[in-house]
């Protein structure tokens, strides 16, 4: 396998440890085509949830399919997104992009990845930080929790928590909570497809982003994937370096980025 396929094999990985949270959860969709992945929510009507990406066609096709991708996003009233990786084909879409009047955005998305996670030996962290995993009930308090570290209006926590509780309890899903003695502070989910998991609803109250409660959180969950017999961890921020070098320290390491492309 060369670098190509292996970041067209992590990117599509990533998008079928979703596929079981976006079947039940209302107004979610993922399509996985050999040629395109298509991700769409009507409640978050956000870059992260709503792209295309993972193009691979022929160049007599490339036009044909971005007409496909703008089509599919028109008829939901988004504005079409498509997240650029080095795995996309033909070579010169950026060029066809900006031909057709999308516009490249900031900031690019890194992807890293955790391999031989079952013969990594987790590091001590001395934290008053205690973390486990969420029954339905605790839905409400994950989204407050989610909806603060991610600075939006607290009258999305409802909705976020109706999206959320059907996926709890899915096999191969896992969400947790982080607490400071009796303070919900961040959430975390994995999302598992045979060996390999995404990390995903990463969020930590501002006031807690710095030190040691982001470091123990990131290892107990690592060390609960570590019991679940996984074997390869996936993860995407767009918080820039010092965040990435944080997740290096933890022992993952740089995969590829990729850059959004919107047409307003």
């Amino acid at each position: 396998m060369n670098d190509l396929e292996r970041v067209a094999l992590l990117e599509r990985i990533n998008y079928l440890t979703l596929e079981p949270v976006a079947a039940v959860t209302p107004g979610v969709e993922i399509i996985l085509r050999e040629d395109v992945i298509l991700s769409s929510s009507t409640m978050y009507p956000t870059p992260e949830a709503n792209h295309a990406c993972l193009l691979r066609t022929a160049p007599h096709k490339a036009e044909g399919l971005i007409d496909e991708i703008v089509a599919y996003f028109e008829t939901r009233s988004m504005p079409p997104v498509i997240m650029l990786s080095p795995a996309c084909q033909p070579a010169d879409l950026p060029q066809r992009l900006l031909a057709r009047g999308f516009q490249k955005q900031e900031p690019e998305e890194t992807w890293v990845v955790m391999e031989d996670l079952q013969q990594r030996k987790a590091p001590k962290v001395e934290a008053n930080i205690k973390v486990r995993q969420i029954d339905r009930a605790e839905a409400p308090l994950f989204a407050q929790v989610m909806t603060a570290a991610y600075e939006m209006p607290p009258e999305y926590a409802d909705a976020l928590a109706a999206l959320l509780a059907p996926s709890i309890g899915l096999p191969g899903v896992t969400h947790f909570l982080a607490f400071s003695g009796d303070k919900a502070i961040a959430t975390l989910s994995l999302m598992r497809w045979q060996d390999y998991v995404t990390m995903g609803s990463a969020g930590v109250l501002p006031e807690y982003r710095r030190g040691l409660p982001i470091l123990a959180m990131a290892v107990e969950v690592l060390t609960e994937a570590q019991r679940q017999g996984v074997k390869t961890v996936l993860g995407q921020t767009v918080l820039g370096p010092l965040f990435e070098r944080f997740l290096r320290f933890c022992g993952f390491s740089y995969a590829f980025k990729r850059v959004p492309y919107i047409r307003i």
